[in-house]
């Protein structure tokens, strides 16, 4: 990247004020409805932000100016909304230059969003996207000396939300400095940052800068743990508590602490219960799960309910059980995004136990008035259509009507009979669907979780003939978890995921590995409890199916996945563009107007558009996607990918570790994969980067374009078509970053068996002699290997 290209890093900022907001509209269409919400939510033609701007101090929307920390260039407050609301937040920040300058920038954002630069607005964003990233090109006249940029953000939030916002200077960033307002006490923090910055990880101890600007002070975990903090001021080294995951690091100001973390991934590992038999593995699981939430003070739990449902089958009980249970049904009333996840809960509960009179009543009012699905009468921001949500709308629907037969259920006009005929009919669409095309959110260890829970409640509560189908859908998802479980976890390319991709064995799906193989690591899941009392019955057969070799293919959704697992390594990916022939792929309607809203095919379609598509092919912007995976061990695995978002630890889809913001071309060979990123002008993050996560290996070395790391008798090498840099984050010494819009990576991996020795095979891959011509988007390699990319559109992402 050019130097004189670069984003504005710092800012105040005040807010993000949440305030609830909907809109009666009725719509059918959620995908309409929720766009309609957009293009009305901001105010339009507000003046810039007026007032003083002091640290501490209020702004018009009543909360105080604060300084924006950590900051990457993006303003970014993302969240999870559970109801639609809407977001405001004000910034202002300051551009000097040494003479009159017109300078071209881009307005990177997801939100609706004005720019003024002293008095004049210069730039407006009117309408908010779900994603991708909107882009408005913009041109500031900055005069000699200092230049006001104010900015005021308007979102609306509805589940998982973008609020975020960046300015890219595109030319003459060596000429411009920054000066943030209120410049006096701006400077402290400034400094302080600058400080936070450059602290060094060395073993088990920080290595800590001179010329603290403050009171500096280290905690654990939680940023507020103020119980086990250390006063740290003028040390220039301190040795952290033995086998902390997150060290923190802040410094006290006035109004507000700057805290930078540290994930200590050197000391998050697998933790094995040795010699216990399955049923052993299950009853410790429940009784895990049953002491959470079981203390003599109410805290709430988002599976709160879920806990007292598994104390209740231990035949345990506690004292704010109801209170956990009458929590749930709160949060089904407000129609709160994820509340028919607990609904299927409370169905599941009130099949075996009998709520008290007050509690039952509160929950049959919350049952009858529940929205079951977009097309009937309501508005709110649940989400219907994921695969997992689909099918647990349709079996709480089911097993609702079934309670209560002869009941109106409000929002649809039916009777309970009337609601369940729906529902059954949706349920055996859903399930014909995913015995033709295979799972759509293929191995995702965490969101396959909730759709074990929803075939459970189908297993359980529906006819012989469904409950066989749902049987045989789950087995099918714990074959392929076996068969992509190594060294104990699941390594594999996902759907859907979160940043545990990172620690495979922290992810949810753990629990059922740890059922099925109790010499797997421990997992937990509250999902898990459903399995207490239900009929289905478990595979343990497929636990040497996590000890074995494995070499497959096989189609999912649109995808096309290939593994490669051997004794000492594991390679998987998901090809992009698929070579496979005959290839086939399901059709997306979402698009047609006179599609039937109710099909599966819509819901699926509108699946696709929410929560990234399965058809994987390059160019195509990304959402929570994990593509390709490398792992000589359950915690030490290395893949590369295009970040979503610039810095680790901001809470989007798709994020730093997880997803892709852009698509790469990738293609598996074998124990070799090739990879292409071309980032192109659509989306502000010009890099790529590789997870590589050193103290988990056993030797890593260096080697020209090449990075070499040894665990065990696996070997794992990558190069690189670009420098591969080191750069610290939330991680320290596990990423390398390529700077460039064009990038090739190629992934070998090998073993003591198959070379010899380590150093064989660094001989080995070094005489692949990778090359790549960036101008024809043309990776090839000595043996035969070639990739070629090309950008592909596909219009299902935009929203």
């Amino acid at each position: 990247m050019q130097q004189s290209r670069r984003f504005i890093k710092h800012y105040l900022v005040s807010g993000p004020r949440f305030a609830d907001y909907i809109a009666h509209k009725p719509d059918k269409n959620q995908i309409r409805y929720e766009q309609y919400l957009r293009s009305i939510v901001a105010e339009r033609d507000m003046l810039a932000p007026s007032g003083a701007i002091k640290i501490g101090e209020n702004s018009e929307l009543g909360m105080p100016w604060m300084y924006d920390y950590p900051n990457s260039g993006f303003v970014n407050v993302s969240q999870f909304s559970v109801t639609p609301q809407k977001v405001d937040l004000l910034a202002a920040t300051g551009l000097v230059v040494a003479e009159d300058i017109d300078v071209r920038a881009i307005l990177w954002t997801y939100t609706a969003a004005d720019v003024w630069l002293g008095e004049e607005r210069i730039c407006s964003v009117h309408e908010p996207v779900y994603k991708p990233i909107k882009k408005q090109e913009l041109t500031l006249a900055l005069k000699k000396g200092y230049n006001a940029l104010h900015i005021r953000m308007q979102n609306l939030a509805i589940r998982d939300t973008r609020n975020l916002f960046g300015i890219e200077l595109l030319e003459h960033g060596d000429k411009i400095a920054s000066a943030l307002p209120d410049s006096e006490h701006a400077a402290l923090y400034l400094e302080l940052d600058s400080w936070l910055s450059r602290i060094q990880l060395k073993g088990n101890g920080l290595l800590l800068p001179d010329g603290a600007p403050c009171r500096i002070f280290v905690t654990y975990e939680d940023a507020d743990n103020d119980t086990e903090r250390v006063e740290i001021s003028g040390q220039t080294e301190f040795a952290l508590r033995e086998q902390a995951g997150i060290a923190i690091v802040y410094g006290e100001l006035p109004h507000k602490r700057l805290a930078r973390k540290i994930e200590l991934l050197h000391h998050k590992k697998p933790v094995y219960r040795h010699g216990t038999s399955p049923a052993e593995a299950s009853a410790a699981l429940y009784r895990e799960l049953a002491e959470l939430g079981a203390g003599s003070s109410f805290q709430p739990l988002r599976f709160g309910m879920f806990y007292t449902m598994a104390r209740w089958h231990l035949g345990k009980s506690a004292v704010h059980d109801e209170a956990h249970i009458n929590r749930a049904i709160e949060q089904i009333a407000r129609r709160e995004d994820c509340s028919d996840f607990f609904l299927a809960g409370l169905l599941r509960l009130m099949e075996d136990y009998t709520l008290p009179d007050a509690l039952a009543l509160k929950a049959e009012q919350a049952i009858l008035d529940y929205r079951y699905w977009m097309t009937e009468d309501g508005s709110d921001g649940m989400c219907f259509w994921s695969e997992n949500h689909a099918l647990m709308f349709y079996i709480c629907a089911y097993m609702a009507g079934k309670r209560y037969p002869d009941r109106i259920f409000t929002r649809s006009s039916r009777t309970g009979i009337e609601a369940s005929a729906v529902a059954k009919r949706r349920i055996i669409e859903w399930l014909e669907d995913v015995e033709e095309y295979g799972f759509e959110e293929f191995l995702s260890a965490d969101y396959m979780c909730v759709t074990l829970g929803a075939l459970l409640n189908v297993v359980d509560y529906m006819e012989e003939a469904e409950s066989e189908r749902a049987a045989k859908l789950i087995d099918r998802m714990l074959e392929l978890f076996a068969r992509h479980t190594f060294r104990g976890s699941i390594v594999a390319p996902q759907a859907r995921i979160y940043r545990s991709v990172i620690l495979p064995f922290t992810q949810a799906a753990q629990a059922l590995l740890h059922i099925l193989h109790p010499g797997t690591p421990v997992g937990n899941s509250e999902w898990v409890v459903f399995l207490m009392n239900s009929k289905y019955k478990l595979p343990y057969s497929y636990a040497a199916l996590m000890d074995e070799e494995q070499v497959l293919e096989y189609q999912t959704g649109n995808a096309w996945i290939k593994l490669n697992k051997q004794r000492d390594y594991a390679l998987t990916s998901v090809q992009s563009p698929r070579y496979d022939e005959p290839r086939s792929f399901w059709k997306n309607i979402s698009f047609d107007e006179t599609a039937e809203v109710d099909s599966n095919l819509y819901v699926k379609s509108f699946n696709e558009r929410y929560h990234g598509t399965s058809r994987f092919e390059p160019g195509v912007h990304g959402y929570q996607q994990h593509m390709w995976y490398a792992a000589l061990d359950n915690d030490a695995v290395l893949f590369t990918n295009h970040p979503g978002e610039p810095a680790d630890e901001g809470g989007m889809r798709p994020g730093y570790w997880y997803g892709n913001g852009i698509m790469p071309a990738i293609k598996q060979q074998g124990s070799m994969l090739g990879a292409i990123y071309d980032c192109g002008d659509e989306h502000p993050v010009k890099f790529s980067h590789l997870f590589f996560p050193a103290a988990k290996f056993d030797d890593v070395s260096k080697h020209g374009e090449w990075l070499f790391a040894r665990k065990g008798n696996g070997f794992a090498a990558i190069w690189s078509s670009g420098e591969m840099v080191a750069h610290d984050d939330l991680l320290i010494d596990c990423e390398y970053r390529v700077d460039g819009e064009r990038t090739a990576y190629v992934c070998q991996l090998g073993s003591i068996e198959e070379f010899g020795s380590f150093e064989l095979f660094i001989d080995f891959c070094k005489r692949l002699a990778p090359a790549f011509d960036s101008s024809r988007l043309l990776l090839t390699a000595d043996g035969g290997f070639s990739l070629q990319s090309s950008k592909h559109e596909n219009k299902t992402q935009f929203i």
